[in-house]
């Protein structure tokens, strides 16, 4: 009896080792089994880091090899990143030059406050492009160009600014060249303007030198008879007074129409411009028998403008209308001149003749340097009278129709409640 309880025993015994290494073997296999999704998730893993660092490389490699400066920006200015090319930009001999420091160090003081206002707004999340004047760190001035974008985290925070720069300085000294030469071509322009005119402007210098001449010869008979009370000698004085200013106003205005000097934009009248410009030719209209009529829409906002250079281009146009009519037979010849008012930011003026119009074929040609239709023309006053009005960021355009010819320009208005910082802004921008 014993010995059969002490072999159950021992096949209990036996089976309950059997199914421990049932349980064992079974253990070992998902360890085994872990181990191996553990070492390929490790070879993803590695997989992915070595993708992420052949992209970096790759990545590095471009930005290193860009040849416009490329940086990165924390919120702060200070330069955390910066390729080659922006080492060279701002003269930095190694990377420790530039990298920890502020980048308004290399910004010219004049422009740290816009450069600091840009900055805030790629932090803010927007993409903007600006210009600035540089000094570099060894003491180089020039212009740079930066088109700046914010840098996001997994979150979707900006956490810092990436900067493409290049250098603008030939581009700037070009477009100041080329600005330079517009202007000295505008002004050699109105220099043959007044060669033309010339026999009207003798004539209204003539009328007030008549007039002082005049009234100088009465005073001078009447002290001659010695009969002269001296208050009737007041009245003739003064008028010779009024016509000697009304001379020199012609000749002020001759002299700063011909002046060689920048530009000098102000808040200009654009209906003060037109009546200048009218009595500036109303003689050489009237030997050609032409009638300028005026509609000048009353309160009219200022624009920003050299008031001489509009006034060329409305000096072109009206005397391009006297020419174009003067070559037809009509017995109309009439222009009108309109300032057109707008609810927008821009102010119109439109020069209307009844002349021959324009030849649909060559309409879109009469702003061209050097296009004419006139047999003694040089096809330049259009072509500048664009220039200019472009140069003051606004339109022109020419239009045809039965009877006569229209020529439409833009200029961009001041708005009435601009405040004085904003005027100053527009103006220098």
């Amino acid at each position: 009896m014993e010995s059969e309880i002490m072999l159950l025993g021992l096949v209990a015994l036996g089976g309950g080792l059997t199914v421990a290494l049932i349980g064992l073997a079974y253990l070992l296999l998902r360890l085994r089994e872990a181990e191996t999704r553990l070492h390929e998730k490790e070879d993803q893993h590695q997989g992915i880091l070595d993708r992420l660092q052949e992209n970096e490389y790759r990545l590095r490699t471009i930005i290193e090899s860009e040849p416009e400066c490329v940086k990165l920006q924390a919120a702060d200015g200070t330069v955390l990143e910066i390729n080659p090319a922006g080492l060279r930009l701002v003269d930095a001999g190694r990377p420790e030059d530039i990298i920890g420091r502020k980048i308004y160090e290399v910004v010219a003081p004049e422009y740290q406050a816009i450069y600091r206002e840009n900055m805030r707004r790629v932090f803010a999340g927007e993409s903007v492009v600006y210009e600035f004047r540089s000094t570099t760190l060894k003491g180089r001035t020039c212009w740079m160009e930066t088109h700046a974008v914010p840098l996001r985290d997994a979150r979707g925070e900006v956490y810092a600014l990436l900067g493409i720069t290049r250098d603008t300085t030939e581009h700037k000294w070009a477009e100041e060249q080329g600005r330079r030469h517009q202007t000295e071509l505008a002004r050699v322009a109105r220099l043959s303007t007044m060669g033309e005119m010339a026999t009207g402007l003798a004539h209204e210098l003539n009328q007030p030198l008549a007039a002082i001449a005049n009234f100088a010869r009465g005073c001078i008979r009447r002290l001659r008879t010695g009969e002269v009370v001296p208050a009737e000698l007041i009245e003739p004085l003064e008028e010779v007074c009024e016509q000697a200013e009304r001379a020199g106003e012609i000749m002020r205005h001759v002299r700063d129409f011909v002046r060689k000097s920048e530009p000098r934009m102000t808040a200009v009248d654009i209906n003060q411009v037109v009546r200048s410009v009218v009595k500036f030719t109303e003689h050489e209209a009237r030997q050609h028998e032409t009638v300028v009529t005026l509609q000048l829409a009353p309160q009219q906002p200022r624009v920003w403008a050299d008031s001489i250079m509009i006034e060329q281009v409305v000096c072109n146009l009206v005397r391009n209308a006297v020419e174009a009519m003067a070559e037809t037979r009509s017995q109309r010849r009439e222009i009108l001149i309109r300032t057109v008012p707008h609810d927008g930011d821009i102010v119109e003026i439109e020069v209307v003749d009844t002349g021959p119009g324009i030849d649909e074929t060559v309409i879109d040609n009469v702003f061209d340097q050097f296009f004419t239709t006139k047999t003694e023309g040089v096809g330049m006053g259009l072509s500048i009278s664009r220039s200019i009005v472009e140069s003051h960021g606004g339109s022109i355009r020419a239009e045809s129709r039965a009877g006569g010819a229209t020529f439409r320009f833009t200029l961009q208005a001041i708005p009435v409640k601009l405040s004085r910082d904003e005027r100053r802004y527009s103006l220098h921008s």
